[in-house]
């Protein structure tokens, strides 16, 4: 009884499985029509259009993606792409949609598609770009969404409107504490766009970055050298710019936490009993710092030893 239940149960499995293939005289072969390919990449390509019409998704998408494993040099190869970036867009799959399209700026480059592909994945990453990401993969999220406007401007780097996709990609860095890519960033802007307009923008931003890329905690001076050297450069190109004022307030902070650092070594000889270091970095911090809160102090120190 047992050996006969296990019969009729192979018997079942084996046409269960052969349910699914078909003998074709044509090829001498056993095919399953689920994973066959069209004879040619047009047949291939209308029928894959056909299921996309109808509202099967899934189906479109499985045979897109056979046209492009089958016939990846066709001329239908390119049309696939963008047919499935378009696909994966409409359910929300936005990462499987841009690297769709990106296989076409790869393998595809002189297909007319091309600048509206790019069109295509600068809206995504510009959508990305205003998602919040769930705290689990935040990160991940970030540098991805990163990625994805830094491909953009790579694909595209002479479009028109490429500068303000650069400045926003240098601030989506700048937020998330990037900062060593929102300099890259900046920076490389500075190097390719002459327009002045383009250039104050720029200027502003990296120099806003490089304060803030300063550890709140750190006690080298010297780092704020070259940040100095830029707000002065900045201001004295720029006296009408809308940035002035936050450049300045940059400036003051740096003064305020220079003076801040001299103060407390004067502070440190003081306690020590070594009044003459004491006087003399006092006396640096009256001099140099005049207008920060240190330097008022130290002018007090100054004259009550006196």
């Amino acid at each position: 009884m047992k050996n006969k239940l296990l019969l009729i149960f192979f018997i079942l499995l084996a046409g269960y499985a052969f349910s699914y293939w078909e003998w074709t005289p044509k090829t001498g072969k056993w095919i399953n029509p689920k994973y066959a390919v069209k004879d040619t990449p047009k047949e291939q390509f209308e029928w894959a259009e056909q299921l996309n019409k109808q509202g099967n998704v899934s189906q479109a998408i499985r045979e897109y993606e056979k046209l492009l494993k089958y016939y990846p040099e066709s001329e239908y190869a390119a049309p696939s792409c963008f047919a499935l970036g378009e696909l994966y867009k409409s359910i929300g799959d936005n990462k499987k949609a841009f690297d769709y399209y990106q296989k076409i700026v790869d393998r595809y480059p002189s297909s007319p598609l091309l600048l509206e592909t790019i069109k295509r994945q600068s809206d995504i990453a510009n959508e990305e770009l205003k998602k919040s990401s769930g705290w689990l993969f935040f990160k991940e999220r970030k540098v991805e969404k990163g990625k994805m406007l830094a491909t953009v401007i790579e694909n595209h780097p002479y479009a028109e409107d490429a500068y303000k996709q650069a400045i926003k990609l240098g601030k989506f860095y700048l937020d998330n504490k990037q900062y060593q890519k929102a300099k890259d960033v900046f920076s490389d802007i500075i190097m390719k766009y002459p327009d002045p307009s383009v250039l104050e923008e720029a200027q502003f931003y990296l120099i806003k970055t490089e304060f803030l890329s300063i550890p709140k905690v750190s006690t080298d001076i010297k780092q704020y050298g070259e940040v100095k050297k830029r707000i002065d450069t900045f201001l004295a190109l720029y006296k009408d710019s809308t940035y002035r004022d936050e450049v300045v307030k940059i400036k003051n902070k740096i003064l305020e936490s220079e003076a801040k650092r001299y103060f407390e070594i004067a502070s440190y000889y003081e306690r020590a009993g070594k009044l003459n270091s004491a006087k003399y970095y006092y006396r640096i911090v009256a001099e140099n710092y005049p207008e920060t809160s240190y330097g008022k102090d130290a002018s007090k120190k100054l004259r009550s030893n006196n």
